[in-house]
């Protein structure tokens, strides 16, 4: 029997012992960074899944216990568990308040008399009566309103500097006051007024109050966009020939309007669901949503069966319905006619996807155009499908609710990737943060023949990609998240 020697029984003692300190170390390094995570979370009002963080904090303490560890490790563990305790209860049940801005600028007046407008103003108004609501009228400055919804009703909006309207501090102040629970409600007919039509400053003005605004205060901002009646005087922002001081008399059946939303995930997702309920908006045509996505994550797997499959395949990893990696690989083929060559020759799968804690609309979510797909290998995305809103009896809707009960998961679309050649490798997909394209195509920097122009409002787009582009470099990224697959021959 080969006898170890004193010195060599040390040495592997020593390295064991060095292999055991470093992992323990790099828990509580990881331990540390999960709070301070959820701390940031908490701090810029993301959308928190408590269920998940929990399970990750039962992980961590169960994990403890194969360690050696000190009293000031034991301390250690303690402080962080107490930490994740008081952010979860930190004003989660606290009230939220309300501010109410209504811009009172002259260019407002028009809607004034339009039936979907003042049934919309009736709506969320008449829904804010579980609330404390801060009513103001708000140009250059906010002023507080007692009876603001009966003053709308009666055309008696005029208060402060009615001839100008200051987006940069409408914003900021209502970004400055939607803190903690609260939140604010801007609605604005999204004219930004510049000095002689020059627009090329305003998406920049707006960047960079955001910017900051975001800095102190990192909440979410929603846009509605609808239509009313307008039926009033019109002030043109443009250089536009002979443009009237006095604005020119426009009686149009759609004049778009916004109604913006500043708030936490929390306030936000209350608001849609009982405050600006979409569904009960007359004129309600869009909406957009921008919000801060550190750390932003969502679970996914490539679906072996389904409606969606075309080619054959199977997991790399056995005894797991969740895959990422799948090899085996071939191509769908069809055989041509009479020797004629082979058709439908390609591989397509499609990707089961948890979507529910990404604070998108499904209109963004399910646009192919929001996607890109890194071009080493040869994959396109063709299409992107609501779970909900799939045929009970297809076979991927039963594959996607198998998975879901089996794991307690909770996939709500399904991404279809297709490609003909280059099959094998890494596949990266994106969910871009793009301008939603209706953004782009309601704003206009020419507002001389508005009289028979009911779709744009002048500068719009500028202000939103201001908006946009200030999110983004807070995030410090241009995508919301990554998908990342392997597929092997």
């Amino acid at each position: 029997m080969l006898k170890l020697k004193p010195f060599y029984c040390f040495f592997i003692l020593l390295i064991a012992s060095c292999q055991s300190s470093t992992t323990k170390i790099n828990y509580l390094d990881n331990f540390t960074a999960f709070i301070d995570e959820l701390e940031f979370q908490k701090k810029s009002n993301s959308k928190i899944n408590w269920k998940e963080k929990s399970d990750s904090l039962d992980l961590f303490i169960k994990r403890k216990d194969k360690f050696r560890l000190s009293l000031n490790d034991e301390q250690s563990i303690a402080t962080l568990i107490d930490k994740f305790n008081n952010l979860k209860e930190v004003n989660s049940n606290s009230e939220m308040n309300v501010n109410f801005y209504f811009e009172n600028s002259l260019s407002m007046n028009g809607y004034l008399s339009g039936k979907n407008f003042k049934q919309v103003m009736h709506r969320i108004y008449g829904n804010l009566g579980a609330y404390t609501v801060n009513p103001f009228f708000v140009n250059t400055k906010e002023y507080p309103q007692d009876d603001v919804l009966n003053k709308i009703d009666n055309s008696n909006i005029k208060e402060g500097d009615v001839g100008n309207s200051d987006h940069l501090f409408i914003f900021s102040n209502a970004i400055e006051n939607a803190k903690e629970n609260n939140l604010s409600i801007v609605v604005t007919d999204g004219i930004y007024s510049v000095k002689d039509g020059d627009v090329d400053i305003v998406s920049i003005d707006i960047e960079t109050a955001f910017k900051h605004a975001l800095t102190k205060n990192g909440i979410e901002t929603v846009v509605l966009k609808l239509s009313s009646e307008f039926n009033g005087q019109y002030y043109q922002e443009a250089s536009c020939p002979n443009k009237k001081k006095g604005g020119i008399t426009i009686n149009q059946q759609d004049r778009p309007y916004y109604v913006m939303l500043f708030g936490n995930s929390q306030s936000i997702d209350k608001a849609l669901n009982e405050i600006t309920v979409i569904d009960e908006l007359p004129g309600f045509e869009e909406q957009a949503r921008f919000f801060l996505t550190k750390n932003l994550k969502a679970n996914y797997t490539i679906l072996t069966t389904g409606d969606e499959k075309h080619g054959t395949f199977k997991a790399s990893k056995k005894g797991s319905d969740l895959i990422e990696e799948i090899e085996d690989v071939k191509k769908f083929e069809r055989p041509g006619f009479n020797g004629t060559p082979k058709s439908e020759n390609y591989l397509q799968f499609g990707v089961a996807i948890d979507y529910s804690s990404i604070s998108l609309p499904n209109t963004y979510k399910e646009a192919v155009k929001n996607y890109w797909v890194d071009d080493q290998l040869g994959y396109t995305v063709t299409s992107v499908s609501n779970v909900a809103d799939m045929d009970k009896s297809s076979k991927t809707f039963k594959e996607v609710q198998h998975i879901n009960d089996k794991n307690k998961t909770n996939f709500t679309h399904v991404i279809t990737v297709k490609a003909d050649k280059n099959l094998y490798g890494n596949l990266n997909i994106q969910l871009q943060n793009n301008l939603p394209a209706w953004i782009e195509n309601t704003g206009v920097n020419d507002d001389c023949d508005i009289i028979d122009d009911v779709s744009h409002t002048f500068a719009f787009d500028q202000l939103m990609i201001g908006i946009s582009k200030a999110y983004q470099k807070v995030n410090n990224n241009s995508q919301y998240l990554d998908i990342n697959l392997k597929i092997k021959p």
